[in-house]
């Protein structure tokens, strides 16, 4: 129980562990938004989507989530994810679902390349990273 008119952790706690986060943050990752609008056609009729907004480009670390990959049938088709937990510095702009997850660099050559969608943004009291839930959709993949 602490005394009277303190609190066990102290205020600047979070600002005291940011960059010790930051320095666990040992890959590279571009996110980027899905540009809004109806997109372009070029002289031979072909469709480009919007351009996408980069939102955050720097530091990363990226977690695989404790659950093997899933499986969830979209129309007629079967889709398969794999979670990851993805931290990036805590002052970041604003990372929305659905925004995109490029890795451009990591110590696993294996994860480097790799694309992810956001699902969720996670909050909390303490804030020294921001954390997002993201998944990699594997059915390209298992098709080749």
């Amino acid at each position: 129980m602490p005394l009277a008119g303190h609190t066990p952790i102290h205020g600047r706690w979070s600002q005291h562990h940011r960059p010790t986060a930051t320095g666990t943050q040992t890959g590279r990752c571009t996110i980027s938004r899905p540009g809004s609008g109806d997109g372009t056609t070029d002289d031979d009729d072909v469709w480009h989507p919007p351009e996408a907004a980069v939102v955050y480009q720097g530091p990363c670390r990226v977690t695989p989530q404790p659950a093997d990959s899933r499986y969830v049938v979209s129309g007629d088709q079967r889709v398969t994810t794999r979670g990851y937990e993805v931290a990036i510095e805590w002052d970041a702009a604003e990372v929305r679902e659905h925004d995109n997850i490029h890795i451009d660099t990591a110590h696993d050559p294996r994860l480097a390349g790799v694309d992810l969608r956001v699902t969720d943004v996670r909050m909390a009291s303490e804030q020294w990273e921001r954390v997002l839930i993201a998944e990699q959709d594997l059915t390209d993949l298992e098709a080749s």
